[in-house]
């Protein structure tokens, strides 16, 4: 009688059976899978709660992926978003993993608006395109011979 292991979810419910007598390979009992799927595309999906859903924005489970990537880990977010959303632009994966996960979660309209203020102050004007160029007021002619 082969053995069972049940779980409270159905998706991890496993049985094992003993090893065919006609197979003589080195194994544990366990069939030959043509298909292999590399460990790190499995993503289990954790299932949100009705107070889950009053509380945040999201509205469909989250994978363990997702939930495992600490506070202040923009890169461990841009890896993410790389791999499960390739077709995003990089420009836009940085700035949806500095909301999730970065200095972006915190930051209000105003605290944008400052921020770019203190940016423009201490970086200065932008050097003028005419540098050394003085133009004098009045009437101009141009001849082209």
């Amino acid at each position: 009688m082969p053995k069972q292991l049940i779980t409270q979810d159905p998706r991890l419910n496993y049985e094992f059976a003993e090893q065919p007598v006609e197979v003589e390979t080195d194994g544990c009992g366990i069939a030959s899978n043509t298909v292999t799927t590399p460990i790190d595309l499995y993503d289990y999906y954790v299932p949100l709660t009705d107070e889950d859903r009053k509380n945040t924005l999201h509205t469909e489970p989250l994978p363990l992926s997702f939930l495992q990537i600490k506070e202040g880990n923009v890169d461990a977010g841009i890896e993410f978003y790389k791999r499960h959303y390739p077709k995003i632009p990089d420009e836009l994966i940085e700035i949806m993993a500095r909301y999730n996960f970065g200095d972006l979660k915190y930051a209000t309209r105003k605290s944008i608006r400052n921020n770019a203020k203190k940016h423009r102050k201490s970086k200065g004007k932008k050097p003028s395109l005419s540098t050394g160029l003085t133009m004098n007021p009045g009437p101009h002619v141009i001849t082209f011979d």
